[in-house]
């Protein structure tokens, strides 16, 4: 059993704990530590005061007090900018194995991450003075001198879970935000992307399909989402052959439904991407064992 992680920090950093962290953050976004994202364990992000823009599950949209997120383990994501003066937000991380320690045959509480059995990130809306009241324990840090506080604690953990999955079951809780479109073209090109992963996807693919020069592209891209084209195709590429992996169980098998031309390239991107061949991923999901990868600031 490791430590609870229970941090109010002006920045986020990478995961530690095998079973959950806490962040209550308060400081403003910085455009440097909230580039595009994945993380192999749940998220849940709830903004408490001020407006942000938010990238996921390839939509842009503007969240604030009361919106809550449920982030589905590697689906990408980001804060895009900050739109207030103030803006104050509770992360919690949570690892599937903890909530299905948790779990009965009757509650599920990874439940709320799912939709019609396939794992989904959703946006919820709820009463902002209510969420508040729901949070009010992440700063009450369990004290080592005080008996059963980390146990309360981690109750609190669980209330909120519940709390969750009772919005989740109130459909009219759950909300299709409302899109923040920067650039259309852009956009289009995003939607196209996440549904062509087994294509090329390269910059001469996308002027024949948009008409547009690789120059445009190129320059636009950047523009309006902080990496470059050829970043986020590869990204997604490979977020996509790690759900493909679990299923095959071969990456000789996922290679080319990736889009990627040769075994040797993928393999090369794969271990750059995620520091372990697609063989050692497959071997610690086979043992259970937590993944943890390097993220930024939510």
């Amino acid at each position: 059993m490791t430590d609870i992680q229970v941090k109010n920090v002006s920045h986020v950093n990478t995961m530690v704990s095998d079973q959950y962290e806490v962040y209550h953050v308060k400081d403003v976004v910085s455009q440097e530590k909230t580039l595009y994202h994945y993380h192999d364990f749940y998220e849940v992000h709830a903004t408490l005061e001020g407006v942000a823009t938010f990238y996921l599950d390839d939509k842009q949209f503007d969240i604030e007090a009361g919106t809550i997120l449920l982030i589905h383990y590697n689906d990408l994501h980001r804060i895009i900018k900050q739109s207030t003066d103030y803006f104050e937000r509770v992360y919690i991380f949570i690892t599937p194995n903890f909530l299905e320690s948790f779990s009965t045959k009757w509650t599920i509480l990874a439940d709320c991450f799912q939709s019609q059995g396939i794992g989904k990130s959703k946006v919820l809306r709820a009463n902002p003075k209510l969420l508040k009241e729901k949070l009010a324990f992440v700063d009450s840090q369990p004290n080592p001198e005080v008996y059963g506080s980390d146990i309360k604690y981690r109750q609190d953990i669980i209330n909120y879970m519940l709390f969750l999955n009772d919005l989740v079951l109130s459909e009219e809780n759950e909300k299709q935000p409302k899109v923040v479109v920067q650039n259309e073209r852009i956009e289009q090109m995003i939607q196209y992307i996440s549904a062509h992963l087994a294509n090329p996807l390269t910059l001469e693919e996308m002027e024949k399909v948009f008409f547009v020069s690789k120059y445009y592209i190129t320059r636009e891209f950047k523009k309006h989402t902080g990496i470059t084209f050829h970043q986020f195709v590869m990204k997604k590429k490979l977020l996509y052959a790690k759900q493909l992996l679990k299923e095959y169980r071969s990456s000789s098998m996922v290679y080319s439904k990736c889009g990627f031309q040769t075994y040797s390239h993928f393999l090369k991107a794969f271990k750059k991407e995620f520091s372990m061949t697609p063989k050692e991923f497959l071997r610690k999901e086979n043992e259970n064992r937590s993944i943890h990868f390097q993220h930024f600031e939510d």
